[in-house]
């Protein structure tokens, strides 16, 4: 949709607008000790930039991800390189747009930093996350790279920027069956390069493809491209040399995943290398490390006790770090069952009340809800039960300060004998009653939410 497209072009733009005027500003001020008295604004005020930041980091991201795989790869040539066994021609093109946009969920986007000593050793991509939590790896529907520094590892393109010697990228076509040969950083085979082998590419342009072991090597070159299946195995070769090479000079990819819809939505909760991610990462990581070396634990005779991966209470109070990871987690993990809790309770309220809604007898009141749902010896009890129906109906002063999802419900099953139909709750609540927590013996009326509502007072 090119309104739609226009429209989100015209707020990244504003977006980088307003970061680089806040550089600007930025790089104008000085260390003063007005600053140092007014640290708390200064930090409220950093916390507020960095999620700017973030933002605009976001639509960077949405915009790379727009032009590479929507834009680029469907549209332009390139050089396409297939494994012998493959049916695609190197005519063709890797994916069509139609197919690329109904497979997809969304995309996973980093960047990496690499100067010379650095390297990426043989791997494939997969769902990090989803390989923790429910030891299943599943790799990628495509997986891609772009080259962003002015560097070459072509000496006659060299003149445009830096020359680099190594830092290719380098793919084998032979897929999962190489890499069963091979393992994870060649822990298989012993061989941490999979059996990749450095070839002269000062003296070529473009790729080179080894037809023995199908190893494709793609040398450096600013603002190349590249997509590939995602169960390809690949790695970036050593850094060996950067000309002119200083601390502000480094070999820059930025790296995309493609996640199809069977594990995008868990893949989404914590996309690779993203804050969540990290976080989550180094709670398994830590619980794993613990879990190892619970058996040097002095203070514990009975080892036999311990299941493997286990970890001991002094182990994790000494880990700062993890003991408040831990409680994080506990504490997410009690507002979500909460949130299902009060959602299955709203629900219970609900059908009850079109139930009643039936029948022809007086309308119900906030205690016999109150006495129907609440329970002696678990949550809600007869508390909870008024509390959750005094934030349902808010207190209402009139229709505008109605809650949009929690006083409305739609009658999908007809219980209140008209399918489909959308009721109101509203509280018959006499004027001096209004503000505080809703009475007990406040009666409960559903309302057609195309109907005016009533203007009945109860007498006292």
């Amino acid at each position: 949709n090119n309104n739609c497209y226009e429209a989100y072009l015209m707020h990244w733009k504003q977006k980088i607008t307003n970061f680089c005027k806040w550089r600007q500003q930025n790089e104008k001020k000085t260390a003063t000790d007005e600053k140092k008295e007014e640290q708390t604004t200064t930090s409220s005020s950093s916390e507020a930039i960095a999620v700017d930041i973030d933002s605009i980091r976001h639509l960077l991201a949405v915009e790379a991800v727009a032009q590479f795989f929507l834009e680029t790869i469907p549209n332009q040539s390139g050089t396409i390189t297939v494994a012998s066994n493959s049916n695609v021609s190197p005519t063709e093109q890797l994916y069509q747009l139609p197919q690329f946009l109904q497979q997809t969920h969304g995309v996973a986007v980093w960047a990496l930093s690499s100067q010379p000593g650095h390297s990426v050793l043989y791997h494939i991509d997969y769902a990090e996350l989803l390989r923790y939590e429910y030891n299943v790896t599943v790799p990628p529907l495509w997986a891609g790279t772009i080259q962003c520094s002015a560097l070459w590892n072509e000496q006659a393109q060299a003149n445009k920027g830096r020359f680099m010697k190594g830092g290719e990228f380098c793919v084998n076509t032979r897929g999962l069956d190489h890499y069963a040969e091979h393992g994870y950083k060649g822990t298989l085979s012993g061989d941490v390069s999979g059996g990749w082998k450095r070839i002269d590419v000062t003296s070529i342009y473009g790729v080179h493809l080894d037809e023995a072991t199908e190893w494709v090597t793609i040398p450096y070159a600013f603002n190349r491209g590249i997509v590939h299946r995602g169960d390809l195995p690949h790695l970036s070769a050593p850094v060996e040399h950067i000309e002119e090479c200083s601390s502000q000079v480094s070999r820059v990819i930025v790296g995309f995943n493609v996640f199809g819809h069977d594990v995008g939505e868990l893949v989404s909760k914590a996309p690779e290398h993203s804050r969540a991610f990290r976080r989550k990462v180094k709670l398994y990581r830590a619980t794993m490390t613990n879990g190892n070396n619970a058996s040097k634990d002095p203070t514990k005779d009975n080892q036999s006790n311990l299941s493997k991966g286990g970890m001991y209470i002094s182990q994790i109070r000494k880990n700062k770090a993890l003991t408040k990871l831990l409680v994080l987690a506990k504490r997410e993990k009690v507002k979500e069952e909460l949130r299902r809790n009060q959602e299955q309770l709203s629900y219970r309220i609900w059908q009850r009340l079109l139930q009643h809604q039936r029948s022809d007898s007086k309308p119900l009141t906030v205690s016999d809800i109150v006495e129907e749902f609440g329970r002696a010896d678990a949550w809600p009890n007869l508390n909870d039960v008024h509390v959750h129906l005094h934030h349902v109906i808010s207190s209402v002063k009139g229709r505008e300060d109605l809650h949009p999802t929690r006083c409305f419900h739609d009658d999908t099953k007809g219980i209140a004998g008209v399918s489909g139909a959308r009721y109101m709750l509203v509280p018959l609540l006499d004027e001096h009653e209004r503000g505080g927590m809703i009475p007990l013996s406040t009666q409960l009326v559903l309302v057609l939410s195309n109907q005016e509502l009533p203007t009945l007072k109860i007498a006292r």
